[in-house]
């Protein structure tokens, strides 16, 4: 029997304003277990972010990577400021276990942002 419980982690970055389509979101508490920063920006139909998650799914049109989500929670409060604006970024994960307690399979199941207050 393979029962299913859902996990959240939560990422911090920092988001700076480059030009008007191009961002710079210095991630905190990166997957890689250190800070790690990316360039996300507007192509003329879509948003595209340097990190490693986008380029597995660039193929798809309306793929946000966390780094995009901090820029749409970022920008609204951002303007054209040079200090940068931090940002909280919820993962909610579906991971399954089979009968012994082993994860069976992780599989990330939406994304719930929420603000963080600088």
């Amino acid at each position: 029997m393979i029962a299913t419980e859902y996990k959240e982690k939560k990422f911090t970055m920092v988001v700076y304003r480059i030009n008007e389509a191009e961002f710079s979101v210095l991630s905190l508490n990166s997957t890689f277990g250190k800070p790690k920063q990316y360039v996300v920006k507007w192509i003329g139909y879509k948003w595209i972010c340097s990190c490693p998650d986008y380029a597995k799914h660039s193929e798809e049109i309306d793929y946000a990577c966390k780094h995009i989500e901090a820029v749409f929670k970022a920008v609204r409060k951002i303007g054209w400021s040079r200090d940068g604006i931090e940002v909280e970024v919820v993962r909610r994960y579906k991971q399954k276990f089979n009968g012994n307690g082993r994860n069976a399979e992780a599989v990330k199941e939406e994304t719930t942002p929420t603000e963080v207050a600088a």
